[in-house]
C-alpha cells in the first residue's frame, strides 16, 4: 500500500518541535507526521531546552507538542509563559499523552494551550487536530469547553455578588445616577434629599468601590452593575 499525504490546510511556514523524554516514541510521532502532512521537525527532550530553539527561517509558526506523561510537570506553566519566540514567528503549544482530567484541562485553557491529544487519541485525530490548530482554531472536546466557560460565568457571577453585596440600596441608586452622567444637585432634585445626604452617600460609595472620581465610579459601575 501506497502511503498518501492527508492535506492540511495551510501546511507552509510550520515547524514541529515535541518535548519530552521518551525520544523513541516522540521520534516515531514526529517521523508519522513528516510522512502524513509534510511538516518538517524535531524532538527536544527538556522543556527548558526550548531556549536553545529559534525559529526555522522558512518557519513562521512554530509548533510544540508537549507530552504530558514526560516533562516536568511542576514547571510547565511557568516555562510556557516565560517561553518568547521572536516577533516573526508565533508559537501554537499542545499536550499530547494525557489522560481526561479536567484540572489538566482546566488550566491548559487558561495558559493559552491551544489544543489536548489524550493517551487514547489515534494519528489520525491527532493530524486533524494540528490542521485545526494551524487555521488558528482550539482543539478541545466540547464537553470540556463548555464546562470551562461555565466556571467562568460562575466565578464572574460570585465575584459580582461579593462586590455588589457591600453596597446599601441607596449607594447603588447613587452609582446609577453617576453612571448616568447626573449631577450631585441632580440627584439631590431628583430624590428629594440634600445635597449632604447625596455627597454623603457618594463618599461612601467612592470609600467602599476605592474610587477617587465620578469617572472612575461611572466606569465601576458599567461593569459591576
Amino acid at each position: 500500500m501506497v502511503s498518501q499525504k492527508i492535506a492540511l490546510d495551510p501546511i507552509p511556514d510550520a515547524f514541529l518541535n515535541i518535548v519530552g523524554r521518551n525520544t523513541l516514541q516522540n521520534n516515531l510521532l514526529l517521523s508519522s507526521l513528516k510522512e502524513k502532512t509534510g511538516i518538517m521537525g524535531t524532538c527536544v527532550p527538556k522543556f527548558n531546552s526550548l531556549t536553545e530553539i529559534h525559529p526555522k527561517p522558512f518557519a513562521r509558526t512554530q509548533l510544540f507538542i508537549l507530552d504530558w506523561k514526560n516533562i516536568d510537570r511542576k514547571n510547565v506553566w511557568k516555562n510556557i509563559s516565560s517561553w518568547n519566540c521572536e516577533k516573526s514567528s508565533q508559537c501554537f503549544f499542545m499536550l499530547f499523552n494525557t489522560q481526561r482530567d479536567w484540572e489538566i484541562e482546566k488550566t491548559a485553557v487558561e495558559n493559552g494551550i491551544r489544543g489536548i491529544f489524550y493517551i487514547s487519541d489515534p494519528l489520525e485525530l491527532i493530524i486533524k487536530g494540528i490542521g485545526n490548530i494551524l487555521e488558528g482554531d482550539l482543539w478541545y472536546t466540547r464537553k470540556t469547553f463548555k464546562r470551562f466557560l461555565m466556571a467562568k460565568r460562575s466565578s464572574r457571577y460570585s465575584s459580582l455578588t461579593s462586590k455588589l453585596s457591600g453596597l446599601t440600596y441607596r449607594e447603588k441608586q447613587m452609582l446609577s445616577y453617576i453612571a448616568s452622567g447626573y449631577s450631585s444637585q441632580a440627584i439631590a432634585d431628583d430624590l428629594s434629599i440634600s445635597m449632604h445626604t447625596v455627597k454623603t452617600h457618594v463618599y461612601n460609595v467612592y470609600k467602599k468601590i476605592n474610587a477617587t472620581n465620578r469617572r472612575q465610579a461611572s466606569l465601576w459601575a458599567t461593569k459591576y452593575l
